[in-house]
């Protein structure tokens, strides 16, 4: 039986041998995929509650759950705190405002630009009968610069710098922004300074009120020029309000751009989504962006993300139009169908494979042992054959038990095959002259 089972080994176990190893190398790449599949959610950082980078990442978080991608909105201070959050991994994507990368400190090069969404106007709201038309009047007023961390401090902070009025600083504060137009409102403040859309409501208020004027910058090109995050937008006599002349006479503002930042390692298929979001959001454009320009690489003044520049220049990849987002989280099970699934329909084969080599491998061995008996020309070897044949029967008898039903009657049926070998054998052994007992005593 020894014999006979290393003789078959070899065959019917490399096949097996080579399925266990494929599957052991689909297993590893079903691992790997498995980790690199997109995520379940992602932390959106936003900004102030109720201002705009807020409202639009609600917005952006009703349509990525729509898709399958759920978001949590992270209220934040504004532009450099959310720079700061991508950079700790406590928010995975973010709403910044152009200008603000170089205020962190971003020394392993990992944050990433995913496009400009759209232009938000630099709003300066002040008090008082004298017509103010440039940063410089501020010298010496009470103002806010919004809160700390925020993208409105951070241009506000170097626009009053650059003027070199080194006691500006004693009387300005940072106030959250419904703070600081309630403090102006009251008197309080001489100005504050706002970055936000047009469709803000507290900018709305505050451009109908009587009391309060909005600045416009009469140097606008001068600041372009020395602050090239900055675009200038003109906004003319009553835009916001043709009924109410709102505003009362044209306008030229300073306005950085929107931008969406996330971290070199964020999934290509979320930047692709949010890329999607994007262009439904803010392609339609609006009283201050034109339609179909945004989102946009122009104005993206951090690294940008290969994903994000392929998606803006050639479109969107083959795989996100063809599959949904579920779909990407179970893609890691495409290898392991491909080869385990005809692997275990091939089980079965291999398996009577088998069988039917070891019947192969009885009925060779049945022959070479006629042929032994049929070369036997005296009694001793005749003798010495039977014994050898009626030994391979006990054998291929015990070998048969292990093999499935439907062989184990091919191996009844070479039994009976050996049961005449043997007695062909034996009636030749009774003829010979000689002792007339059989081998057997008999």
């Amino acid at each position: 039986m020894a014999a006979i089972w290393h003789r078959r080994s070899g065959t019917w176990l490399r096949p097996l041998l080579l399925i266990a190893l494929a599957l052991a190398v689909t297993a590893a790449i079903v691992v790997y995929l498995r980790q690199a599949s997109p995520p379940r959610r992602i932390a959106l950082a936003t900004g102030q509650e109720g201002g705009m980078y807020d409202t639009y990442g609600r917005e952006y978080g009703r349509q990525l759950e729509r898709l399958g991608l759920k978001v949590d909105i992270v209220r934040t201070n504004g532009s450099i705190d959310n720079l700061r959050r991508v950079l700790a991994r406590t928010a995975d994507v973010a709403f910044v405002q152009s200008g603000t990368y170089p205020m962190v400190d971003d020394g392993a090069g990992v944050l990433r630009g995913i496009a400009a969404l759209y232009l938000e106007p630099l709003w300066i709201f002040y008090r008082g009968e004298t017509h103010l038309d440039g940063v410089a009047s501020l010298t010496g007023r009470a103002i806010s610069v919004g809160p700390s961390g925020s993208g409105t401090e951070a241009v506000a902070r170097a626009l009053l710098e650059r003027q070199g009025d080194d006691g500006w600083g004693a009387r300005a504060i940072n106030a959250p922004s419904p703070e600081a137009r309630r403090l102006l409102v009251a008197g309080r403040l001489d100005a504050a300074f706002f970055v936000t859309s047009y469709r803000d409501a507290g900018i709305q208020e505050l451009l109908r009120r009587a009391d309060v004027k909005l600045m416009s910058f009469r140097h606008a090109e001068a600041y372009t020029q020395n602050f090239p995050a900055l675009r200038s937008i003109r906004i003319s006599e009553g835009l916001f309000d043709l009924g109410h002349n709102i505003p009362p006479e044209d306008m030229t503002l300073l306005a950085p751009a929107a931008l969406l930042v996330c971290r070199e390692d964020l999934h290509p298929r979320v930047i692709e989504m949010l890329l999607n979001v994007a262009r439904t959001v803010h392609g339609p454009g609006d009283l201050l962006n034109p339609p179909r320009r945004f989102p946009t690489l122009e104005g993206v003044d951090i690294p940008l993300h290969e994903t994000a520049e392929s998606y803006l220049t050639s479109g969107e990849s083959f795989l996100s139009r063809t599959l949904p987002y579920w779909a990407f989280r179970w893609v890691f099970l495409i290898p392991l169908l491909a080869v385990w699934f005809p692997a275990f329909r091939m089980l079965p084969e291999l398996y009577q494979m088998r069988g039917s080599r070891v019947v192969n491998r009885c009925y060779g061995r049945l022959h070479d042992a006629e042929v032994a008996l049929l070369k036997a020309e005296c009694r001793e070897d005749l003798e010495a054959g039977i014994a050898a044949g009626e030994a391979l029967g006990r054998e291929v008898a015990t070998l048969g038990l292990r093999l499935p039903d439907h062989r184990r009657r091919d191996i009844y049926q070479w039994r009976h095959h050996l049961s005449l070998v043997l007695d062909d054998a034996r009636e030749r052994l009774r003829r010979m002259p000689g002792p007339s007992a059989d081998p057997h005593g008999r």
